[in-house]
């Protein structure tokens, strides 16, 4: 009967592991699983194109650089994250496209999952108003987070919306990347 040597085999089956990327794991058929709490998405606005069309409307934000994109998730064309699995997500988003020294309302907003984009008032799930006065220091900043349970292929997108805005377009396409700013954590599964 020959005898097989299992010292080493805890070492290699560890070392092995190592191979493995850190943020998903590929089991059989091609299936992905992520690790809770892993970043799926950090977004941002950039560039010098003006994003707000500064009338009033409802409109998808336009994070336009995924700095993280785990899977592709999200469409940096069409600005809409699609679930790669089933699992909770905490959703943090953050919109100012305008200087300060102007009165306004800035609304933001994540939609409900698999929405119509832009969509209506009943197509937004958690929003946040902030209603700037004059002589801030800061451009009014909107922000909105929460916690969603998506199944595996749910979309969602941010939408804002500026009311009571004025027209001219000199203060408009405020451009800090730390507050235009959309960052997605898979923070897991729980089993039943």
């Amino acid at each position: 009967m020959k005898t097989v040597n299992t010292r080493f085999q805890p070492i290699l089956l560890a070392a092995s592991f190592l191979l493995v990327p850190f943020h998903s794991i590929a089991a059989g058929g091609g299936t992905t699983y992520l690790n809770s709490h892993a970043v799926v998405v950090d977004a941002r606005i950039t560039g010098d194109e003006l994003t707000e069309e500064n009338n009033g409307k409802i409109k998808v934000v336009e994070y336009n650089y995924a700095e993280i994109n785990y899977n592709y998730s999200f469409d940096t064309s069409t600005h809409t994250f699609t679930a790669p699995e089933k699992g909770f997500y905490s959703i943090e988003a953050s919109y100012a496209q305008r200087a300060c020294g102007f009165k306004y309302l800035l609304r933001i907003g994540i939609s409900v999952p698999n929405a119509p984009a832009p969509g209506g008032n009943n197509a937004i799930g958690p929003v946040t108003f902030a209603n700037i006065d004059t002589g801030c220091a800061i451009p009014g900043i909107a922000s909105v987070d929460t916690i969603m349970h998506l199944e595996q292929g749910d979309t969602i997108f941010i939408q804002g919306r500026y009311q009571r805005a004025p027209y001219d377009v000199s203060p408009w396409n405020y451009r800090n990347e730390y507050q235009n700013r959309l960052l997605i954590t898979y923070l897991g599964c729980p089993s039943l």
